[in-house]
This record gives structure tokens, sequence and C-alpha cells, in this order.
């Protein structure tokens, strides 16, 4: 993601008959609204805060209620 120069993407992984992981491809604007669903997780809301407070490293907790 650093070398991309992205705060965010999708990867797609498959695991291998080996069960190794292989990287397929980033997504700068993969979707995650299903796990959001799923979870119940905030992560629209984190990234909003993100957006909002950009870091320089683009490294930040945050506690979101």
């Amino acid at each position: 993601m650093r070398a991309l120069r992205l705060n965010y993407g999708a990867m797609d992984l498959i695991i291998n008959p080996e069960g190794e992981y292989v990287f397929l491809e980033v997504n700068p604007t993969g979707q995650y609204g299903w796990i959001e669903d799923i979870t119940g997780l905030p992560i629209s809301k984190t990234f909003a805060l993100a957006l909002i407070e950009p870091t320089e490293n683009g490294i930040k907790r945050y506690s979101v209620q």
C-alpha cells in the first residue's frame, strides 16, 4: 500500500494447494460494505475520520463509538 501511495485498498488473495497466500491484485476503491454489515464494525466511520485527519504515514488509531 505504501509503495502504491494508497491510504486504502482491498486486496484479492487466494490460498494455493500448498496453503500459501498468493497476492492477485489491490483495488484502490474496493468494496467493504458487506464486511461492515456482517461484523457490525464502524469501517465507514473510521475511513471518514482518516480522511478528515490524515497523518504523514497514514497510521493512526481511532476509537470509534
